[in-house]
């Protein structure tokens, strides 16, 4: 049920993206609050419900510092390194492409770090619910960005189409690891 209720959360943040594109504001704003506190609420359900297996505690204490690098990563991609104001707080959607960082490394470091984020959660917490959901959920979020590469970046950004070029998708490969590293120093 609440791996259904995380997958749904994806439409709503589909809808965002729709409503970025479209500029109107107050539904871009719903859409993505909505879909960011289903999905939150989706998570810490299926890890509080689920039947879980034994972890050794010192496995568990590195899985939950990874864990924990891994929403740093998250949110530093998703929320700092992109203008938040303008990306998230704005009606009308900016067209400044952030291509340093994260995001030299991949198109979309977020999909990284979520996948990451919920097999170290699984290792932290042992809640078996958190395999399939995990599996689940990245797989969805991993469409969303082939739906946004489709549909909607190239027509926010002037230069996505150069950037899908230069940049890989989702796999970073030794050429986008030094250029994450070179603009991140």
């Amino acid at each position: 049920m609440y791996i259904l209720t995380g997958a749904i959360a994806f439409i709503f943040l589909f809808l965002f993206d729709i409503y970025t594109l479209k500029n109107v504001y107050m539904k871009k704003r719903i859409f993505g609050v909505l879909g960011l506190g289903l999905f939150t609420y989706s998570s810490v359900m299926v890890t509080i419900t689920s039947e879980k297996i034994h972890i050794p505690m010192p496995l568990q204490i590195i899985a939950f510092i990874l864990w924990i690098a891994a929403f740093a990563l998250l949110v530093y991609s998703l929320f700092l390194e992109l203008p938040f104001v303008k990306t998230y707080g704005k009606s009308q959607h900016s067209n400044e492409l952030v291509d340093t960082g994260t995001y030299a490394l991949c198109r979309h470091p977020g999909v990284l770090w979520f996948g990451l984020m919920f097999f170290f959660f699984f290792f932290a917490t042992g809640a078996k619910l958190l395999i399939p959901a995990g599996i689940i959920w990245t797989s969805i979020d991993v469409f969303h960005v082939y739906l946004q590469e489709k549909l909607f970046f190239p027509k926010m950004f002037p230069r996505y189409k150069s950037y899908m070029r230069d940049v890989p998708m989702l796999i970073p490969t030794g050429k986008s690891i030094k250029n994450c590293l070179d603009t991140l120093i």
